[in-house]
């Protein structure tokens, strides 16, 4: 299997990982795609659980980013809304400008993790810009047409990772 397709970890939510996970890693930064990740697709601001999130990683000194495929409209006004400074239109699967977006704000890829729930777009791109990343679940059914035809697309490369435990449990780290 193409290692470019290979999660650092896997998690059910972004919203079940305990910080010392990140401190663990020594995390400086979290990349979080938005679209059934961070919040459902078809919601425009950030409700409590994301606040809540936001909040928890201050408190660990941990910045927390939105990396996002969406466009530049929808994410800078959740991000704004949310605290938070954001990268949109990233055409990930490509890597090339979220590596434009580390170097702009002096990240260091060992420092970040990125955090996203397809593997076509989000562990690929983490991975070209060598950058660990944690898959998840998506968040609701809900999804955009060509996320929907992603995930029917990536559907036995996750059977495949989770069955060969090509990716660890989250927990399993600790």
């Amino acid at each position: 299997m193409n290692k470019k397709l290979i999660p650092f970890a896997l998690a059910k939510s972004i919203y079940e990982v305990e910080p010392a996970f990140y401190k663990k890693l020594g995390i400086k930064a979290i990349l979080c795609d938005l679209d059934n990740t961070l919040d459902a697709y078809d919601i425009k601001e950030p409700g409590e659980r994301a606040f809540a999130l936001k909040k928890e990683l201050d408190c660990l000194g941990i910045d927390l980013y939105i990396a996002s495929n969406n466009s530049s409209k929808r994410v800078r006004h959740y991000a704004e809304i949310l605290g938070v400074k954001c990268a949109s239109g990233l055409l990930k699967p490509f890597s090339f400008r979220l590596k434009k977006f580390l170097k702009r704000e002096h990240l260091d890829p060992n420092d970040v993790l990125m955090i996203g729930d397809q593997i076509m777009t989000d562990v690929k791109s983490a991975n070209g810009a060598h950058v660990r990343v944690l898959l998840v679940e998506r968040l609701t059914p809900r999804d955009h047409w060509l996320s929907w035809l992603n995930r029917h697309l990536e559907k036995p490369i996750r059977k495949k990772i989770e069955s060969r435990r090509l990716a660890p449990n989250w927990r399993e780290t600790l």
